[in-house]
């Protein structure tokens, strides 16, 4: 039987998971753990060190351990957003080909794919060794709202790690399919996924096994991350009063409360108050200082309400790109470590009027999804499996990781789901005056194509470039740029006489592509669109 992985790359963790014919059992790691944190660790004894061993480097050696490499993958390093992010992290960013971020670790230069790679890496090892068998292909999932680079990127990542990426799926989407797929369901769901670094929420039609994305929005520096930078805030500035030393330039004093905030942040989740004492600070003169702090939940959620104000004000914008109202929305679905704290199911439910659904295993749910879709590509699944239940594992006596049993398998094969999903933004080029001329509508239905005719401005010209951006603003300098398309070795004709007809054209994994033609001869003409941020082709990390 055909074995293909369905994996969640997350900002904090990452968890991967493979449909069996009686339900989705998740890749563990060498402790028996289903969430692998995504993180790589380069220590001074040489090697590379991933997941909860990476993790523990963090302390010791905070310049050399990689960890929120999906908020840069694939971005623009000159963006505002991505130079705010930056100041988050320990490590060494530098620009590299293409604007994208390359990373500097002792004596070596990565670019983000390469780092993620080391994570998929480390969960198709731990599926081999589990399943005894190698692993070639995976569904991975990316957050609904990610851009053309960041999806090319994720599918470097994976090329770089030895998978075949067979279909890139949007987040909410995969945990719409684990909730739904083998129900029959007949509704509209609202997925609210709020991870470690990312927030996406998308709006879904159910009807049996088709899933129809009508809207999806998000925002891709929004998310765990934050809440607990501004807790780290807190206690810094603690540390500070308390100790008379700023830890702020201080790798490992900084890490060590930070660290402490993410702690703090879980226990407030469960408890109303937080109260203990931060220990084994190295400061001057005290190597073993110790930082005491009480934060009740109601001062923790002050801090946080900016943040969860603006997942609500996204969710409002998607309702109302769908057309509609809060109330027509059957279930919502908590996604994401986040979805845990209670001021955000607050919100929900003020928003929604009803409770959301919190059955799903909100860190696992993406890749159970991820784990059906890669089931229906190589024909593992049966009808009836209860894919979606919150600790979803497949019987012991049906398992394929287990060594199997004697119990006879489901016959009947399951409906392969459907899924339909939605163009994450609008595609325009430049236009005179810095405007913009729309190409692809976001929440367009994908796969979506469209063509437009081309001439030259110029006599004899056999070059054109076009400026191409990510957004909704009619003026272009308001909107993201995307990269500049190239139609080059043009024949040489008089000005406008020459017609290119350009196709562009969004896959079903979300990617751009760019095809052109002369619109006399037919003859197929030079074009090339180089995404800021996605990896290039000259790039020798490649």
């Amino acid at each position: 039987m055909s074995v293909a992985l369905g994996i969640d790359l997350g900002t904090t963790n990452s968890v991967a998971a493979i449909a069996t014919p009686t339900g989705v059992e998740f890749i563990l790691g060498p402790r028996g753990e289903r969430v692998h944190p995504s993180v790589v660790a380069f220590p001074s004894s040489g090697g590379v060190v991933v997941g909860a061993d990476a993790k523990r480097y963090k302390l010791t050696e905070p310049h050399h351990v990689i960890h929120s490499a999906k908020r840069f993958i694939g971005q623009n390093i000159r963006a505002p957003l991505v130079q705010l992010a930056l100041t988050g992290v320990r490590y060494r960013v530098e620009e590299g080909p293409n604007q994208q971020p390359i990373v500097v670790v002792r004596d070596r230069r990565m670019t983000m794919p390469e780092i993620s790679s080391n994570v998929l890496l480390h969960l198709k090892r731990c599926a081999e060794r589990q399943l005894g068998t190698p692993i070639k292909d995976a569904v991975v999932t990316v957050p609904a709202n990610f851009t053309d680079g960041q999806r090319q990127a994720t599918k470097e990542a994976g090329r770089l790690a030895g998978l075949e990426v067979m279909r890139l799926i949007n987040e909410p989407t995969a945990a719409a399919l684990a909730y739904g797929f083998g129900r029959d369901r007949q509704q509209v769901i609202c997925v609210f996924d709020f991870g470690g670094g990312t927030f996406d929420v998308s709006l879904l039609r159910l009807n049996g096994e088709v899933f129809e994305v009508l809207a999806s929005e998000g925002d891709f520096f929004l998310g765990g991350d934050d809440l607990d930078r501004a807790l780290g805030e807190v206690l810094a500035s603690e540390c500070n009063r308390m100790l008379r030393i700023d830890p702020r330039p201080n790798a490992a004093l900084m890490m060590k409360l930070m660290m402490g905030a993410e702690a703090i942040k879980c226990h407030l989740s469960d408890n109303d108050a937080a109260e203990g004492e931060i220990d084994g600070l190295e400061i001057p003169g005290n190597p073993a200082a110790r930082l005491p702090f009480q934060i009740t939940r109601k001062q923790f959620e002050a801090l946080i309400s900016g943040y969860v104000n603006r997942t609500l004000e996204v969710t409002r914008q998607v309702l109302a790109s769908a057309g509609l109202d809060a109330r027509s929305v059957s279930e919502v679905l908590c996604v994401g470590g986040s979805t845990r704290i209670p001021l955000v199911r607050q919100r929900i439910a003020e928003l929604f009027k009803k409770p959301p659904n919190t059955s799903i295993n909100p860190d696992e749910v993406v890749s159970q999804g991820a784990a059906i879709q890669a089931g229906s590509l190589v024909g593992n699944l049966a009808a009836g499996s209860g894919m979606g239940a919150r600790d979803a594992v497949a019987t012991k006596g049906h398992s394929m990781l287990g060594g199997g049993g004697n119990t006879v398998l489901p016959q009947h094969q399951a409906k392969r789901p459907i899924l339909m999903d939605v163009n994450p933004a609008t595609l325009a080029i430049h236009t005179a005056g810095g405007f913009t001329e729309r190409l692809l509508d976001k929440n367009a239905p994908i796969p979506i194509e469209r063509t437009r005719v081309f001439t030259t401005s110029r006599d004899n010209q056999t070059r054109v470039e076009i400026d191409c951006c990510r957004g909704e603003n009619r003026r272009y300098a308001e909107n993201e740029p995307l990269g500049t398309l190239v139609l080059e070795e043009l024949p040489p004709k008089p000005r406008g006489e020459l017609k290119i007809e350009v196709m562009f054209r969004v896959d079903a994994d979300g990617i751009l592509h760019v095809r052109a033609s002369d619109q006399t001869s037919g003859a197929r003409q030079e074009a090339h669109l180089q995404v800021l941020g996605a990896p290039s082709i000259e790039d020798p990390h490649r």
